[in-house]
């Protein structure tokens, strides 16, 4: 796609005249959607889980590029679904997005910048830089600020470090993770199932030091 005509700086431009609401810092975000996250973050363990257990019927030597990718993001919206059925919405293009409490969350593997693996158009740069419109969909307020729930990937195939993160004017402004909320003690946070070989492994921020490498 030719982006000639979305340059920084007419980006910027419009992006002074239509933004949306805007998040200034994680507390705002976690005043606003607490409940949320803690179902969001369990969620997320919760498909690990189930990838986990149901990739190893497909051996690697027949998995396709990207399907391990596609594969996740399919039972982390199924997980996503369970909770928030009637929230998880479908836009353009097959576009997961969850809808609550006046956010618009996306969700996404990160780079190491903590920036979202997208290929750049016209929609994921009006996205990063928070412009107003229905970018989505009819049901969502043009208006609503956008959030990533994001996580990691290392060179080892290991998922790691889950989070919220911020993007405006096409940068990571601020991020949230696992040990700025209260977590209930008795959750499926708390349970690392064994990993069987060739497949992702998570470990939880909230049991788990990160080891030296």
């Amino acid at each position: 796609m030719n982006l000639k005509n979305n340059s920084p700086a007419k980006v910027d431009n419009f992006s002074r005249i239509n933004k949306r609401k805007r998040v200034i810092n994680p507390k705002e975000c976690q005043l606003d959607m607490k409940d949320v996250l803690v179902e969001v973050f369990k969620a997320y363990h919760s498909a690990v889980k189930m990838f986990n257990e149901e990739i190893v019927n497909t051996p690697v030597q027949y998995r396709t590029r990207g399907m391990e990718a596609s594969f996740f993001n399919s039972k982390l919206m199924q997980c996503i679904g369970c909770v928030f059925e009637s929230e998880l919405k479908c836009g353009k293009y097959g576009r997961r997005f969850l809808y609550k409490n006046g956010y618009i969350m996306l969700f996404k593997k990160l780079d190491s910048k903590g920036m979202p693996m997208n290929i750049k158009t016209k929609l994921s740069l009006s996205i990063e830089n928070q412009l107003q419109g229905n970018l989505f969909n009819e049901e969502e307020d043009g208006s609503s600020p956008i959030i990533f729930f994001g996580y990691t990937k290392t060179r080892f195939g290991e998922l790691r470090n889950p989070r919220v993160v911020y993007i405006d004017e096409g940068k990571k402004r601020w991020e949230l993770d696992e040990s700025m909320l209260e977590i209930p003690a008795q959750s499926s946070l708390d349970i690392v199932p064994p990993q069987p070989t060739g497949v992702v492994s998570v470990k939880s921020a909230l049991k788990i030091k990160k080891k030296v490498e």
